[in-house]
């Protein structure tokens, strides 16, 4: 197999601009509780380590009948098991409206959008999210910025996420759930793609 002129012959990158795709995974079939996306730790050219930068495209739906359309969020804990806190200050806009929080976690976690859920809206009503998480390997809190939107059969509604995960260890893993208690996962047709 040739490499990309970007990864020499040991398996590092040598353009640091380049996007490199990480993961890809979608759910097929059957909806799934969660998503977990892990470095490899093995030192090939899509382990974590050789990164600055993280690139997360969510093409998503939670399902579960139990929540409206601004209630169903979506969740995120960086490195599973970590008890690091997490700063969230959300922007929240429906077109009609406008408003801000700021929310703080023990245990790693955070969620970044109020998205699409199939109880209450037709099934093919998905949120789109991009979700950057910045010098993933330094020793300084990360920083992670999410932006998303949703139609919900017409009635527009976007987030910016501005969030700071007060640890100096290297992000590892992603793992990806529903925040609200009633909806029981992701739906089929969700689909996460992660790029370094």
């Amino acid at each position: 197999m040739v490499l990309p002129a970007y990864i020499d012959a040991t398996g590092a990158l040598t353009d640091g601009e380049a996007w490199v795709a990480l993961a890809s995974t979608e759910v097929t079939g059957a909806t799934a509780a969660n998503v977990t996306l892990t470095s490899p730790d093995d030192g090939s050219s899509t382990d974590w380590s050789q990164f600055m930068d993280l690139v997360l495209i969510c093409y998503a739906q939670l399902y579960g009948a139990s929540y409206g359309a601004n209630n169903a969020a979506f969740g995120c804990k960086i490195n599973s098991g970590s008890s690091a806190s997490t700063a969230n200050q959300a922007l929240i806009g429906d077109g009609s409206s406008a408003s801000a929080n700021l929310e703080t976690f023990t245990d790693g976690r955070f969620r970044w959008t109020d998205g699409a859920a199939d109880g209450t809206l037709d099934t093919e009503v998905f949120s789109a999210s991009v979700v950057q998480f910045f010098d993933i390997n330094s020793g300084k809190y990360k920083s992670v910025l999410a932006q998303s939107a949703s139609d919900f059969d017409g009635a527009g509604f976007v987030t910016l996420n501005g969030i700071t995960w007060q640890s100096q260890d290297p992000i590892k893993s992603l793992y990806l759930y529903s925040w609200s208690g009633g909806i029981s996962g992701w739906s089929v047709g969700t689909r996460f793609d992660l790029f370094g």
